[in-house]
Formats: C-alpha cells, sequence, structure tokens
C-alpha cells in the first residue's frame, strides 16, 4: 500500500478526529477489515492512496463523501 506521512498530532483538529471516529462506526461492517484500517491509519498520521478509491466500491454515496471530505483536509497537512 502507498501512502503520505502527515503529523497527525500537529495538524488535526478535534472536529477531523471525532468525524474520522464517527465514520470508522459506521464502516465497521460494510467497508471490510481493509478500508477500516485505512481509516485507523489516519489516527497515526498514515493517508493511504487506496482509501478513496476503496470507500467508493464498498460504501454508499454519502459515506464515501464524508471520507473525501477528511482525505481533502487531511491532503492539505505538511507531509513528513
Amino acid at each position: 500500500m502507498t501512502y503520505t506521512n502527515f503529523d497527525r498530532h500537529t495538524n488535526m483538529s478535534g472536529e477531523t478526529l471525532s468525524e474520522i471516529g464517527s465514520i470508522i462506526r459506521e464502516t465497521h461492517f460494510e467497508g471490510g477489515f481493509n478500508l477500516v484500517n485505512m481509516l485507523y491509519g489516519l489516527y497515526d498520521g498514515y493517508l493511504y492512496e487506496e482509501l478513496l478509491p476503496l470507500a467508493k466500491t464498498k460504501l454508499e454515496t454519502s459515506l464515501y463523501q464524508r471520507i473525501e471530505n477528511v482525505v481533502n483536509i487531511v491532503s492539505k497537512y505538511p507531509k513528513i
């Protein structure tokens, strides 16, 4: 899996953290292990390139769009 690293502790707001947690709870049974694992990776500062394509194939549109919003936020963080 290809990924970029970012400093979650410096850049991520509480609102984004809460949204990731909410998405994880909602995708836990639908998305499968790989998708949920990639979402948990955001907590550790990993943004996987495969996250959005996988989410698009596994999830309903509204949940996918929420993940897309989080990825848009996270992708603007400085890379380490």
